[in-house]
This record gives C-alpha cells, structure tokens and sequence, in this order.
C-alpha cells in the first residue's frame, strides 16, 4: 500500500494492506456478521471478530453503517446518516487515542452505492460533518481526495 499527500491530508493508493500499524476500517452491520464484502475481508485478513459489530478488533475496525434485520429495500440505508455520524464520532475518539496507528478507511467508491445503500459521496460527507476537525491518522483512499 502506497500513501500520497494532498492538501493536507494523506491518503492510501491501492488496496488496504495488513501492516503492523493499519487499522482497518470496514463497514459492518450491529449484528457482527461479516459475511461479505469488506466485513468478510476484515474477517479473514485483519481479525474481525464475527459477532462483533462495532469498533475495535484485530487489526480491523467495525463501523455500523447496515441493520441486517432490517428487511424493507433490502436493508438499504437502513441506518440513518445521524447514527453513522454517533459511530464516526466513536471512531474518530479511537482514532486519537491511538495516534500511532493508521485507521484505512476501506470505503473508494464516489457515485455506486455500497451495500449499505449509501454512495461513496454520501459516506464522504458523513465524515467529513461527524466532527469539524478529523484526526489525521485517518486514512482515506485517493479515490477521495477531492472531497475533503
């Protein structure tokens, strides 16, 4: 994994790569279960415990952003920007109390909806509005480097 500076942040080129001191960020359901796209790659590759729906684990992060028993639209943005942005607020404490770490946050996408029913730009935007200061040892892909 490549970092590249722009403006003032740094962002990461390519895919996350499990290095000592990167968290990895996925988004995750309260339910733990990390069955498919970056959860399962949390899973398997970074320690993401299955049944762990929120914060700190291995070398990964778990980031509500997904109500499995939600069944109406197939669960599509069934949690609300506001309880995302709580969520990123908690992770961003993490983030401060852990200075020497990297928190990789595994979203790239701008304009496709992700699992949860959000774009990347929608994402984008919960992070960029949950604090006004983010900590710099969060770690966005370059994919997002104009949107902050």
């Amino acid at each position: 994994m490549k970092y590249i500076q722009f403006k003032s942040r740094t962002f990461y080129q390519g895919f996350i790569s499990p290095e000592p001191e990167v968290i990895f960020v996925f988004g995750s359901n309260p339910e733990g279960r990390h069955g498919a796209g970056a959860a399962k790659i949390a899973r398997l590759q970074f320690g993401a415990v299955y049944g762990n729906g929120e914060g700190l684990q291995g070398r990964a992060y778990a980031l509500p952003t997904k109500d499995l028993r939600v069944k109406a639209n197939n669960g599509y943005r069934s949690i609300s920007p506001e309880r995302i942005m709580q969520s990123i607020r908690k992770l961003y404490a993490v983030a401060r109390q852990n200075p020497e770490l990297k928190f990789c946050i595994a979203y790239t996408n701008t304009e496709s909806r992700s699992l949860n029913g959000y774009t990347g730009y929608e994402m984008a935007g919960m992070f960029a509005k949950a604090e006004d200061s983010i900590p710099e040892n969060i770690i966005f892909s370059e994919n997002w480097k104009n949107l902050f």
